[in-house]
């Protein structure tokens, strides 16, 4: 493809994405209450550590009015209105808010991050129903973290098993790249994500255009990560794309003889990697039915991958990153759950953790997947030596990195449905102290958690650290990380917003508009109908609590004369147009409260049965 560099048209459209982007990026980070610019608050006499890598400041005192920090001084003069809530942090410590820069967030999710110390999220995919949850926690009408988002990947993901939508997921031209950045951008990502499909020489046009608008690109990849830095990737999600790079032709052309391992687990399945191992065959992206592609994060080849590090080769891959400024998705604890040196530790907690009666609205097939470790049983020795190899390389890779001048930012991949996991908001704890188990410095583990991340997204000018002008999203925590980084999970406050929010889990704690559980179970049993006739879409999707009686379009597949829409249970009056259209009218008396309300169409006989369910979502004015 040719370079894009020098095109006036593509110029002009960034100017415009970035206009776009003005308006979405005030919501996210914007104040949300009438009171918010007169409350003056003073969190007085901890020790700061900001965020910057500098000296800790002694007897701090952080005077915020709203949502913003005013100003930060030392010692006990007194640089406050008398009105002020003053806060006493004396013998504690105050950081930046923690984040996690690679969710899959969940109606669940809240109580987890929040009570952990996460107050800003990267949320990967998800639809109109997490554009909902941003929105009302911007409103200050839901609780949770402040989110950032990335909508659809560019590249088709391996649970997609239908043909038309694999092809368009797949850009085929640079005019179809361009397109699908601009849409991605306009919809409001924060971040471009790419997968595996995506070449070289599609990613570097991806991010000329994302990076006119001044918007990151991370990648889940199936190039090397020489390559993809070379393209303009911003973040190797996962930390994929080292592996390749980092070992020589001979320990390359072993892997197509390691054993695959049965993950135990439907949908689940690791391939068999073909020969010759180079890079230029189709072998290198997904295989053909993309249920699974070679070297999957949680496959144990990849692993024993690092376990064969040539430290020389990883020195020149390291060097190409820090040149190019590529950060890298911190995951010990997720990429090496199985072999770390904490294991036990952890699986412990987790247990400790779902045993919790106030924790009961997490799903069964979360908690299952957090505690699952199966794979151990079905791992040689030899295989599982070689994975702990793998481990101490890629920590000795790690700090490497980040001595040359490199960043991470860290995020969990939480929490996946479909195989084993990590749980929300102590993940990100767990993460900082294995880095700091590899060798960096608690402050470098806590920049990881804050600072970088920040950057990464584009963020410094209002998070990431405890600053004049930025926003006030802290913790406060009892004992001092730089001694230990375990005291990061010791929290005293939490503030968001300049807001101290709730800590704790609750029983039976409930989103106010939850997502639709068989959507979030979606892989592998869901099902999408019990009849020929399916519903495809509805529109709209959303309306505000309060609305006027609308008119609402469903399109799918064999609908009838005998088919009705029903809402939430109520059927309606519909409005038969053809076999893949039908409309109706939804009253106001139905859209009174905010939620999620089913919408199915009911044949009526000689017709049977009921379709599978589209979610129809009310949101807060």
């Amino acid at each position: 493809m040719k370079s894009m560099r020098q095109s006036v048209r593509l110029e002009s459209k960034a100017l415009q994405m970035i206009a776009t982007l003005c308006v979405f990026v005030v919501t996210v980070v914007s104040g949300h209450t009438a009171d918010a610019q007169e409350r003056v608050t003073v969190i007085r006499g901890g020790t700061l550590i900001d965020g910057n890598g500098g000296a800790p400041i002694r007897d701090a005192s952080i005077v915020i009015e709203g949502n913003r920090i005013a100003r930060i001084t030392s010692g006990r003069r007194q640089d406050f209105p008398a009105s002020a809530r003053v806060i006493d942090a004396e013998g504690k410590y105050i950081l930046p808010g923690l984040w996690d820069t690679h969710t899959h967030f969940r109606d669940w999710f809240a109580e987890l991050l929040i009570t952990n110390g996460v107050t800003s999220v990267l949320s990967y995919g998800g639809g109109d129903w997490l554009d909902i949850q941003a929105e009302g926690v911007a409103k200050g009408k839901i609780y949770g973290p402040r989110f950032f988002r990335s909508k659809n990947p560019i590249g088709p993901i391996y649970q997609v098993r239908d043909a038309a939508m694999i092809a368009s997921r797949i850009p085929a031209s640079e005019e179809e790249i361009i397109v699908q950045v601009e849409e991605l951008i306009k919809a409001g990502s924060r971040i471009i994500k790419v997968y595996t499909p995506v070449t070289a020489e599609q990613l570097e046009v991806i991010t000329q255009i994302a990076h006119m608008a001044d918007i990151p690109v991370s990648g889940h990849i199936g190039i090397g990560a020489k390559a993809a830095a070379l393209a303009g990737i911003d973040n190797l999600a996962h930390a994929t794309g080292i592996a390749v790079d980092v070992l020589t032709p001979a320990d390359l052309a072993k892997i197509p003889d390691m054993r695959v391992i049965d993950t135990g687990r439907i949908g689940v399945t690791f391939p068999k990697i073909g020969s010759p191992w180079d890079g230029t065959t189709e072998r290198w992206g997904p295989n053909n039915d993309l249920i699974e592609y070679p070297l999957f994060i949680e496959d144990p080849r990849r692993l024993m991958m690092f376990g064969l590090m040539d430290r020389e080769l990883a020195q020149d891959l390291i060097q190409v990153l820090v040149d190019n400024n590529v950060f890298i998705e911190g995951a010990l604890g997720y990429i090496f759950r199985n072999v770390h040196d904490r294991v036990e530790e952890y699986r412990a907690e987790d247990r400790r953790l779902l045993a919790d009666p106030n924790l009961n609205y997490i799903p069964e097939r979360y908690r299952d997947n957090i505690v699952d470790y199966s794979i151990l049983d079905n791992v040689r020795p030899d295989e599982l030596a070689l994975m702990k190899k793998g481990y101490r390389n890629f920590q000795w890779f790690f700090k490497a990195f980040v001595d040359a001048g490199g960043k991470i930012d860290i995020g969990q991949d939480t929490s996946s449905s479909y195989h084993a996991t990590t749980m929300p908001g102590v993940a990100v704890s767990r993460e900082m102290q294995l880095l700091v188990d590899a060798g960096i410095s608690p402050m470098q583990a806590i920049q990881a958690a804050t600072k970088w991340p920040a950057e990464l997204l584009r963020q410094s000018s209002d998070l990431g650290t405890v600053e004049a002008g930025k926003l006030a999203d802290l913790i406060v925590i009892n004992a001092d990380p730089l001694q230990d980084i375990t005291a990061v999970k010791d929290i005293h406050i939490v503030m968001k917003d300049g807001e101290v929010m709730r800590r704790g889990y609750h029983y039976g704690y409930k989103n106010p508009i939850p997502e639709d559980r068989e959507f979030q179970l979606q892989f592998p049993d869901w099902t999408p109908s019990e009849i020929p006739t399916r519903i495809r879409s509805i529109s709209p999707r959303v309306v505000e609590e309060g609305s006027d009686s609308f008119a609402l379009t469903v399109r799918g597949v064999d609908f009838t004369t005998s088919s009705v829409v029903q809402f939430d249970g109520e059927t309606l009056a519909t409005t038969y147009i053809n076999s893949s259209e039908l409309r109706t009218t939804v009253p106001a008396g139905l859209v009174t409260r905010v939620g999620t309300y089913p919408v199915r169409v009911h044949n009526r006989p000689p017709g049977w049965g009921t379709t599978n369910k589209a979610n129809f979502f009310v949101k807060f004015k």
